[in-house]
């Protein structure tokens, strides 16, 4: 038998030992179907958001607002009875400069107050942040305090608030130098403007907003140019908030 042949017998012999490669050809099947797929969803996602954004206006359910303003009644009637001081503050205080009720996109409605109130307000037991909470609890409310943010988010009983309609209370310090009040104070990520001259809110004015008068700092000009730039008067849809409400579900 000659070398020739020889070499032809192993390779033969090679062939009919060696396995077929298909599961390896049905490995890179898969693993090209999972990127395809993966690759596919993120591209739907983009295009689902774009259409939000662009033509949907990042709006919530008619539903999702209408509970947000009854919330916001709630709010207020219970600090009326209470002789709580509160005002609009962030989008809300926008809201009214600009002589609108809300946005579609918006999510929440904040208001300010001060707290710990003086000491010769007629609820000063409410300076116990416990107090303060159960008589929100006593009025149906569901609250989620985070004290880090001196942030009180309100919502319908037995709902978290992060997902569903809400109020946020946001709670500012009065600073003091000497005997003077100097400025209103909350460091909070949220706000550009965290340390207020004490006379670019006070004292309020009453202006008219859900049917109903309420009072709004007396610089709110000032505090919104401060916190929004100088295109406060205009409504702006930001990407942010339209991706939680996309992902929240708001719309639905």
């Amino acid at each position: 038998m000659n070398l020739l042949q020889r070499m032809s017998i192993s390779i033969a012999s090679y062939s009919h030992k060696r396995k077929p490669p298909f599961p390896l050809i049905k490995q890179l099947g898969i693993t090209r179907l999972i990127v395809f797929s993966s690759l596919f969803l993120i591209i739907t996602l983009i295009l689902i958001f774009e259409l939000y954004y662009q033509r949907g206006q990042c709006a919530v359910a008619d539903k999702y607002s209408k509970k947000n303003m009854k919330l916001t009644h709630q709010v207020m009637n219970m600090f009326d009875d209470l002789s709580i001081t509160y005002w609009p503050d962030c989008q809300s205080l926008l809201n009214v400069l600009r002589n609108e009720t809300y946005n579609v996109w918006d999510q929440d409605v904040d208001l300010s107050i001060e707290w710990p109130f003086l000491s010769n307000h007629a609820h000063s037991e409410l300076n116990d942040m416990k107090v303060f909470i159960e008589r929100f609890e006593e009025n149906d409310f569901n609250v989620e305090y985070y004290p880090e943010r001196r942030l009180l988010s309100l919502s319908s009983p037995n709902e978290k608030s992060a997902r569903q309609p809400h109020v946020d209370i946001w709670m500012w310090e009065r600073q003091y130098e000497g005997e003077s009040a100097v400025i209103l104070q909350l460091s909070d990520y949220s706000f550009k403007y965290q340390s207020r001259l004490f006379y670019d809110i006070y004292p309020l004015k009453c202006v008219t907003w859900l049917g109903r008068r309420v009072k709004i700092p007396a610089e709110s000009h000032k505090i919104s140019y401060k916190e929004f730039g100088g295109s406060y008067m205009v409504a702006t849809i930001y990407r942010q908030n339209c991706l939680h409400n996309l992902f929240d579900m708001r719309w639905f």
